[in-house]
């Protein structure tokens, strides 16, 4: 019969496979139970509690299954059973049995097979508990004995076993460690001189290399944290590790850098224990890693093997450990081990699990590197730069995965950035130990005693508007996952930003609630993307605004002069993104621009142009150039497209330049943009369009300088258009007659927008413009419009300065009839600008213009179109011109439009705002006049409920209206409707009452 060991050991070994046929852990776990009464009774009442939660951990094969390391865990678990097992039953000569039992296990399996593996490590826990020096020694030579080397697993067993039997023995393991590597050094030395003879070559000594490697490194890595220093210190002094560098196996070399990671992680395991101490020849241990991860023909990422690519993702995860330790990463070592691992990134999609696995271990070293290098806060963000900087060729590139791989890089080392900038960098600036796992944690929590401009970069060290540049083409990107991802970089770049300390010279230029705000919607992008797929174009226009709106004045200027690179993107679907991210930039914040901005700016977009050869990609750079012209200075962007022309021309052969003469294109817009001939006007009224200037800036009504500087401006251009109309002779009148639209667009609009600001008290600048615009009457002949403008021009009270935009369009439209066409079309884009002021001046002009477009229908379409889109602007004034213009549509085509009108009215009856609620009445007054029953039918109840809340108004003229509609509505409370309609009359007010 066996003894209670015996069974005891043979049950524990054949615990190893979890997913044995027919459940067999579980039924000898249940066995194990039923033997309890052969054992200690405080054995038998542990295993009743512990034996319930191993088979918890197993009942679930397919579960377990999803789990790629659940054998590691699970061998773990039976190690940590037999560890508890021995300490519970706390009797040597039982232990001494049990190790016996172990022993006599080791002729039942083969060396192959993976419970000869689990074996050892039993053993090994086994002796770890053993006083008997004899008995640990004679148990250590038999454990070598039945171990093969050439076999992996076996030979990780063997060295998690002895590496358990060092957590208590540790000068025994290491004297028997020696022997094995003089004995080794003798082989290798015969290895090498049977080179140089016939005789049959000797056994490769690779195998015996890495086990003695691996079991160096699992002694330092279980042995007691309090003596590991010195032994440690010793091995890696002596340099025994570089004697392991000459194996050629892929496994060897995987064992061989194993071991390096676990001197590493026995350091980390002292210093969380509060025994720190530095790592000597840190650096060296890292090349003996990159040596060991290389390939041994050449760097040629075409030509790899499995084998390769397992042993440089174990590589990687030692460099990982072994940057997270002191001494502190120096720069030319972080240099080198970037240099070595980063054309990772470039590797191909297969084998996919290998690739994936390598992939991952690379960000994670990346984000260690981050971790523990620097000194404080500026260090750190220059390192964070030069690691991001790195990654751009990955991020750029041509082939999606490695595209998706640099963004998802950038991405994990920016968590890890702004873990570091929310929990500081721990007492004295001392960098935090590393979770070797997966790198989650920045650092501790607590609280640095050292100040904040310590601790913390500022703003300007993350080089805002250099990475935005960098990553924006990729939120328009091809591929869906990259895009998420480069929206998410943003959005974390941002978050950061608004979290660090800004410079005393640019903290004014940031708007801290309207940057929170397009955070916020940056962020809720981000959301939605995470859980449905939506509109690409809309997500990014979106994002687009968002970034506008969150860039410094420099970081906007830094984005503007680094786009070449992102006007030129590999992925052409990016390019363009870029380009039109450029135009929005310009469009929205080109007044932020210096003279020098917009030079360089220039210059950049110049060098994208002639960089593309794609026409529609070089035409959209065009289209930015003139975007540039038109909300800058006209002068700096004209001048620079004359020095790169002089230049080119004197230079190169222009009409051998592939893809033809950039410049050239760029002349081609201009001319079909604005004629030479009307260049000087055409640059005044640019200045005219621009949006009016800032309104006091404090209470006692004091105007800054920087709005005082604008005003100066503005008013100069308004003396020299006024001098322009009165001197120009023949040749400006005829420029002003080419013009004519243009110009009175742009009068009617600044009339609008200086209205406005002479109601705050500010009548200088409207009266130069009305003097101005005096002289465009005289210039045009049109006597009428002067007549009206001398009358009521400095009437400041809106409704008055409204009613004398329409006089002036009505004029306009009587004298030039053929002008209403080109003026309408100016001012329906100018329906869209930001200034409240000018679109209620556009509409007014539109409201009337549109009277007189009956031999227009293309014109009258686009106004309906136009007037219908903005009847929801913010402006009530906006909105009830636009339907109040709608109304007044040409009876000869209004009944084409009807329906559109009558949806108009129905909507603005519900209006927030009572006058346009009253507006809305009066021109449903006025359309019932003209409308089929066809048109009303549809809406008439709806039309028949809004009015019927409207008769309850305190307005007695909203009152009088809604019920004159009411009985207007009765007309087509016939046919179909007409009991509908006798039902909603019950309910008015009148008959209420």
């Amino acid at each position: 019969m066996p003894s209670p060991e015996d069974l005891f050991a043979r049950l524990l070994v054949l615990l190893h496979n979890p997913l044995a046929r027919g459940q067999l852990a579980t039924q000898i776990l249940t066995v194990l139970c039923y033997l309890g009464q052969l054992f200690p009774r405080n054995l038998s009442l542990f295993w009743e509690d512990e034996v319930p939660k191993m088979k918890a951990y197993i009942s679930d094969p397919e579960d377990l299954k999803q789990d790629s390391t659940y054998q590691e865990i699970w061998d773990n678990m039976i190690i940590n059973f037999l560890a508890e097992s021995l300490d519970v039953v706390n009797d040597n000569v039982w232990v001494i049995s049990l190790g016996d039992a172990f022993a006599r296990q080791y002729d039942l399996y083969a060396t192959s097979d993976g419970h000869s593996a689990l074996l050892h490590r039993c053993l090994g826990m086994l002796l770890q508990k053993v006083d008997d020096r004899i008995y640990v020694r004679e148990k250590i030579d038999l454990m070598c004995r039945h171990s093969s080397m050439s076999i992996p697993v076996n030979r990780l067993g063997l060295a998690q076993g002895i590496g358990l039997v060092a957590a208590s023995h540790l000068d025994t393991v290491l004297e028997k460690l020696k022997n094995i590597l003089e004995n080794a050094g003798q082989s290798a030395l015969q290895r090498f001189l049977s080179f140089f003879s016939f005789r049959e070559k000797v056994e490769d000594v690779d195998d015996t290399y890495a086990a003695l490697a691996l079991m160096y490194g699992y002694a330092a890595r279980y042995a007691p944290s309090t003596v590991i220093e010195a032994r440690i210190n010793a091995l890696v002094g002596t340099d025994m590790l570089g004697r392991f560098l000459h194996v050629q196996h892929p496994t060897a070399k995987q064992a061989v850098i194993t071991a390096i990671d676990l001197l590493g992680r026995a350091v980390i395991s002292a210093a969380e224990i509060g025994i720190s101490f530095p790592l000597q020849r840190r650096d060296q241990l890292l090349e003996y890693v990159l040596t060991l991860m290389g390939r041994d023909q050449s760097d040629d990422l075409v030509d790899f093997s499995i084998e390769l690519l397992q042993t440089q993702t174990v590589a990687l995860s030692a460099c990982t450990t072994l940057v997270s330790i002191e001494p502190r990463l120096p720069m030319e070592t972080r240099n080198r081990v970037m240099k070595a691992t980063l054309g990772f990134f470039a590797l191909p999609t297969e084998p996919s699990n290998i690739v994936e696995s390598l992939i991952t271990n690379l960000i994670i070293l990346l984000g260690a590197i981050l971790l523990t290098s620097g000194e404080d806060g500026r260090s750190r963000a220059e390192q964070l730069l030069h690691i991001l900087r790195q990654l751009d060729p990955y991020v750029s590139a041509s082939a999606e995965h490695q595209r998706r791989r640099g963004c998802v890089a950038v991405h994990e080392v920016l968590v890890k950035f702004r873990n570091l900038c929310s929990g500081g960098f721990g007492a004295s600036g001392s960098y935090p130990t590393l979770s070797l796992k997966h790198i989650d944690q920045g650092g501790p929590r607590g609280s640095s005693s050292l100040p904040s401009a310590f601790v913390l970069p500022n703003r300007d060290s993350l080089s805002l508007g250099e990475r935005i540049m960098a990553y924006l083409p990729r939120c328009a990107d091809t591929d869906d996952e990259v895009r998420k991802v480069a929206i998410q970089i943003i959005a974390l770049f941002f978050n950061i930003s608004l979290s660090l300390p800004k410079q005393k010279t640019s903290a004014n230029d940031i708007d801290l609630e309207s940057s929170y705000g397009a955070l916020s919607s940056l962020e809720d992008i981000v959301s939605i993307i995470r859980r449905a797929s939506v509109d690409q174009i809309e997500v990014f226009h979106r994002v687009v605004s968002s970034v506008c709106i969150l860039l410094s004045k420099d970081e906007l200027v830094v984005l503007l002069h680094s786009c070449t690179l992102a006007a030129c993107d590999k992925v052409k679907q990016s390019a363009d993104g870029s380009i039109q991210a450029i135009i929005v930039f310009i469009i929205r914040r080109g007044k932020d621009l210096r003279e020098a901005d917009v030079l360089r700016t220039t210059q950049s977009l110049l060098s994208s142009a002639i960089a593309l050869t794609d026409k529609h990609s070089r035409q959209e750079v065009l289209n930015a150039i003139s975007c540039l012209a038109e909300n800058t200075n006209h002068i700096v962007v004209f001048d620079e497209v004359l020095f790169v022309a002089g230049r080119d021309i004197c230079t190169k052969d222009i009409t051998r330049i592939r893809g033809g003469w950039a410049i050239q294109d760029v002349f081609y817009v201009f001319s079909q943009h604005k004629v030479l001939a009307t260049l000087f006007l055409e640059y005044i009224l640019s200045i005219l369009h621009k949006e009016p200037v800032a309104t006091n800036d404090s209470e006692k009504g004091e105007i800054n300088s920087e709005s005082s500087a604008d005003d100066c401006i503005l008013q100069a251009t308004m003396f020299a258009l006024n001098a322009f109309l009165r001197g120009g002779g023949k040749v400006g009148k005829q420029a002003v007659e080419q013009s004519y639209p243009s110009v009175l667009s742009a009068l009617i609009l600044k009339l609008g927008g200086l209205h406005g600001l002479a109601e705050l008290g500010r009548n200088e600048l409207l009266r130069s413009l009305l003097i101005a615009f005096q002289s465009f009457c005289d210039c045009v002949g049109d006597v009428e419009m002067g007549k009206i403008l001398a009358r009521d021009g400095e009437r400041t009270e809106k409704e008055k300065w409204i009613d004398l935009v329409q006089e002036v369009a009505c004029s306009s439209s009587v004298k030039r009839p053929n002008e209403v066409l080109p003026t309408c079309v100016i001012l329906s884009k100018s329906l869209d600008r930001n200034q409240r002021a000018e679109r209620e001046a556009a509409a007014a002009a539109l409201s009337e213009f549109i009277r007189h477009s009956e031999k227009e229908p293309a014109l009258l379409e686009q106004m309906v179109e136009e007037l219908c889109q903005h009847v929801t602007d913010d402006s009530p004034t906006v909105r009830s011109l636009c339907l109040r213009g709608l109304v007044q549509i040409p009876e000869s085509h209004i009944l084409n439009y009807i329906q559109q009108v009558l949806g108009v009215i129905l909507a603005l009856l519900e209006d927030a705002t009572e006058s346009v609620q009253l507006t809305a009445v009066q021109c449903l007054l006025t359309v019932l006049n003209v409308s089929e029953q066809d048109a009303v039918d549809p809406i008439l109840i709806s039309l028949l409920v809004r009015l019927r809340n409207l008769q309850i108004s305190m307005n007695t003229k909203m009152r009088s209206n809604a019920f004159a509609a009411y009985g207007a509505l009765s007309a087509y409370g016939a046919g179909s409707q007409h009991h509908a309609f006798l039902e909603q009359c019950r309910y008015m007010p009148l008959f209420r009452v």
